[in-house]
């Protein structure tokens, strides 16, 4: 894997890979209209922001002007900077392709895979499923996310996981 510290980063901690995935569709953006999509608080977005651009994945955007044809959330054609943008750049690009549920089912320890068959298990071991929280895969109430779903198939295609029952 070519940029396998930033992809461990970002599976191990959701609501940052929830950002950086914010600008595949936003191209370019600032703390508060990220909290606004998706969110997260915005003292975390401007540490994740931070973050991202610190790893290589963001690029502070430099014109004085942001277009929509640059920002793709932004209601106006053309508004002057008033906050601090970033923009995604090709590096993250390729971090975001290579963070797939084939990438989860090899990177997650037997043990946590075999926790998605389960919710009854999972509500009896929290100490066991604090990674799969925080990694997005399962939700507060131990219940499997759309991400956990895709992962949970792709283990069970992969005939890595083999369980009877579903979540």
């Amino acid at each position: 894997m070519e940029y396998e510290k930033e992809i461990i980063d970002l599976i191990n901690d959701y609501d940052m890979l929830r950002v950086l995935r914010h600008f595949t569709v936003a191209h370019v953006d600032y703390a508060k209209n990220i909290t606004r999509y998706t969110e997260i608080p915005q003292m975390r977005v401007r540490e994740y922001l931070k973050r991202l651009k610190d790893m290589g994945l963001l690029d502070y955007y430099t014109n004085t002007s942001i277009k929509r044809t640059e920002a793709k959330l932004k209601k106006s054609a053309e508004v002057h900077k008033h906050h601090t943008y970033y923009q995604i750049n090709k590096k993250a690009e390729a971090v975001l392709k290579e963070i797939t549920p084939k990438l989860y089912v090899r990177w997650l320890k037997q043990e946590e895979l075999e926790l998605l068959c389960s919710r009854k298990e999972r509500k009896s071991r929290p100490d066991a499923c604090a990674a799969l929280l925080r990694m997005g895969i399962i939700d507060k109430c131990y219940d499997l996310t759309d991400l956990g779903r895709e992962i949970f198939e792709t283990a069970r295609r992969m005939q890595v996981l083999k369980c009877d029952d579903r979540n």
